[in-house]
């Protein structure tokens, strides 16, 4: 299954906060089997989320998550792009409307206004795209919702990663996720050649074993290769990988090169 996500949110843009939510989005995917192609941040535009998410549902996901943007405040519209991207009215749903309710039934109770509590705020909160369905989880009142539109899922998340996570681990993964994929295996092989060394030999690699995701990954001392597939060719690429590294790190070329390497290094770091 193809995933992409969809992250939703000025101050990321801004830079005054740094997204987390598409990386935890990413390593749970891929955990279970599929691939994520796509991840793309946007403002809390209603315009601009509603392009996007008809971009999406052009492509390839049949998988889309969209993540924040589903607050009580003006600039929280997500669920009214989505909505235009989708052709549907916002409607009231009936779970959340219900928990929110009694959170103003219990802000009566305690003696405070509406309007101390906000409680316009948080009734927008009850709003999201006819058809869509409440993603129930054990803290709060998340509006995190569901809806299904031509063939493709939208999963559509809050943004703070605490809740983003609760949500995803209670209900996300084991409805949408679990046993839905083809597990991977993951290999990884190291050496301390440039990671230009080993360039040709990757890409014939991955020509010969499509079906795996293989990356290079230069460090500081050396470079860290990443496998990842079915059992049998992940297997088969870090074998014949490290083969070949073996083969040239015991020649006379290798050993060369390894010892220039190390004072270079050693050069740099003094």
């Amino acid at each position: 299954m193809d995933v992409s996500v969809v992250v939703v949110g000025d101050e990321i843009l801004s830079g005054h906060v740094q997204d987390a939510n598409a990386s935890f989005i990413a390593t749970r995917v891929a955990h279970h089997g599929h691939r994520l192609r796509r991840v793309v941040i946007i403002p809390d535009d209603p315009k601009e989320i509603a392009a996007e998410v008809t971009r999406e549902l052009a492509g390839p996901a049949t998988l889309v998550f969209v993540c924040g943007g589903l607050g009580p405040t003006h600039d929280d519209r997500t669920m009214e792009g989505i909505a235009a991207a989708l052709g549907t009215p916002m409607v009231e749903l009936a779970p959340l409307a219900a928990r929110i309710e009694e959170i103003v039934a219990s802000v009566g109770r305690a003696g405070f206004s509406h309007d101390a509590f906000g409680v316009e705020g948080l009734r927008k909160m009850a709003l999201a795209p006819a058809g869509a369905e409440v993603l129930p989880t054990s803290i709060g009142v998340i509006p995190a919702v569901t809806v299904e539109h031509a063939g493709a899922r939208i999963v559509i998340l809050p943004g703070p990663p605490r809740e983003l996570q609760a949500v995803f681990t209670e209900t996300v993964e084991p409805r949408f996720l679990e046993g839905t994929g083809v597990a991977l295996w993951r290999e990884e092989v190291t050496h301390r050649f440039p990671e230009s060394t080993f360039a040709v030999v990757l890409t014939e690699l991955q020509a010969r074993f499509p079906s795996t995701s293989i990356g290079s990954y230069p460090q500081a001392d050396h470079t860290l290769i990443r496998i990842a597939g079915p059992l049998e060719d992940a297997q088969n690429v870090a074998e014949e990988l490290r083969a070949q590294v073996t083969r040239f790190a015991d020649s006379d070329e290798g050993k060369r090169l390894l010892e220039f390497m190390s004072i270079r290094r050693h050069d740099g770091a003094s």
